[in-house]
């Protein structure tokens, strides 16, 4: 039982002692937050923008029948 307590408590001063030591390494790899920006020209494509005509009115159902077994389609018309 004093064994496995003395190798916890060795595991917790040790990642005590490892977490300031990670962290400072990794920000010393990390990127740098300011970066030098590039301006570049873009290439700005005019587009055109017409009318577009109304939908078709679709005939109205005959009769409503709902299909259940082809998954969740509602209610269709059939012909």
């Amino acid at each position: 039982m004093r064994s496995s307590f003395t190798v916890f408590a060795a595991l917790v001063a040790a990642s005590l002692v490892a977490t300031p030591l990670v962290i400072s390494a990794s920000n010393a790899l990390a990127t740098p937050d300011h970066s030098e920006v590039v301006a570049m020209p873009e290439a700005v494509t005019p587009i055109e923008v017409g009318a577009v005509p109304a939908p078709a009115q679709a005939e109205p159902c005959i009769r409503k029948v709902r299909v259940v077994y082809a998954g969740y389609a509602g209610d269709t018309c059939r012909r």
